[in-house]
């Protein structure tokens, strides 16, 4: 390293406060925002140097993917001004498949420059459940591939990743796969934790409440908790709070304006919730639900057990590992399961308090303090030329 500290040219995602005139992506307004930010000050409360590029000024009136596409060539031209103006010791991308890797290597070896990279992947090409990716970015998979191959770090967020980018890359090409392997690390995400404790009020809903705090994609299967619910919500006394906007056209969305529709008085739609909002809901709630057919990790889920939700997962993905394999949490992903579980916990109040609590001390793995420590010391291994 050239000074006495790491200097860390750090790479946000694209994120989009608003998301009523952005990209409603999860990674836009959920955990990019939330666990990059607790990323960067982690870092350097650490002592690491973390600068940003300096981007150039946003469009007017833009909004949408146009405002994406832009942001992104602006952060290529603000990385190319400060390896000419200021060379860093580690460029750091929070998400690889937004401002990628690959072109960063290019200008590297274009200058002449040799510096490490380290970032992590959100999501695969190489995960076949990952199905977002295939519909957003379909024909990209080697792309993805070379993003990863580029890397001198790739920071994963949950053992399954790891597991799972081995067998996939491994059935295409064996070297590729061992050298993304040899080259990995399992450090997880950090938990906002300190947004999320200013926003707890006190404040309870008034009737046992459900969440459903999933993005509007196919791989988080929305029809099939808007079936459960069009049973369950006849018989019991509860609610439930979509936090995310289903549109008309996006997976889910017909079937959760028709649960909307038959039980006003019982469903809330948060319609992309602000994140204070959110966090507050969460305290006040009772029960979270997935139904997701994909999870490399479940940040929403590791929010709802932080805030002493009992979660209802499917035995898939990284599902198991972040709740211990809890027997009464965990379901095989269908709608009879689901419902048997549900109704479980709905009949059992002490119960689901108590593996409320079991949850939320699980997260203690995700508390920044625990997470940014590990990616601390990945940074500093390449820093100081690690392998």
């Amino acid at each position: 390293m050239s000074r006495d500290g790491c200097r860390v040219l750090y790479l946000d995602g694209y994120t989009v406060p608003d998301p009523k005139v952005g990209v409603p992506s999860s990674d836009a307004i959920g955990y990019g925002i939330t666990a990059s930010a607790t990323i960067r000050n982690g870092l350097a409360a650490l002592g690491l140097d973390v600068v940003r590029p300096r981007l150039d000024p946003s469009p007017a009136g833009l909004g949408g993917p146009e405002e994406r596409v832009s942001w992104i060539l602006s952060n290529y031209r603000g990385v190319l001004r400060e390896l000419v103006e200021d060379p860093p010791d580690v460029i750091f991308c929070f998400h690889i498949f937004s401002v990628f890797p690959v072109e960063m290597r290019r200008m590297l070896l274009d200058l002449g420059l040799s510096i490490p990279i380290v970032g992590y992947t959100h999501g695969s090409h190489w995960d076949p459940t990952d199905t977002f990716r295939f519909e957003t970015y379909p024909g990209m998979e080697v792309l993805d591939l070379a993003n990863l191959h580029v890397l001198d770090r790739v920071l994963l967020v949950s053992e399954y990743m790891r597991t799972t980018l081995r067998s996939t890359i491994g059935a295409f090409n064996t070297p590729l796969a061992e050298h993304v392997d040899a080259h990995a690390a399992v450090v997880g995400l950090p938990l906002a934790v300190d947004r999320i404790d200013t926003c707890r009020t006190g404040r309870r809903f008034s009737r046992p409440t459900v969440v459903f705090n999933h993005a509007p994609v196919s791989s988080k299967n929305p029809e099939l908790f808007a079936r459960v619910m069009t049973r369950l919500l006849p018989h019991h006394d509860l609610a439930v709070l979509i936090t995310r906007d289903f549109a008309p056209w996006q997976p889910g969305g017909e079937a959760i304006a028709e649960l909307a529709a038959r039980f006003p008085e019982q469903v809330v739609l948060g319609r992309d919730m602000p994140l204070d909002e959110y966090y507050e809901a969460l305290w006040a709630a009772d029960l979270q639900v997935s139904t997701a057919t994909h999870e490399s990790l479940g940040v929403s889920t590791l929010e709802a057990m932080y805030t002493g939700n009992c979660c209802v997962l499917p035995r898939l993905g990284s599902y198991p590992d972040i709740c211990d394999g809890h027997p009464d949490v965990l379901y095989e992903l269908g709608e009879g399961p689901l419902e048997e579980r549900l109704r479980y916990f709905l009949g059992h109040p002490e119960r689901r308090r108590a593996v409320a609590s079991e949850l939320q001390r699980m997260t203690a793995r995700y508390h920044p303090r625990a997470v940014v420590q590990k990616i601390s010391e990945e940074v500093l291994d390449v820093a100081r030329g690690g392998p």
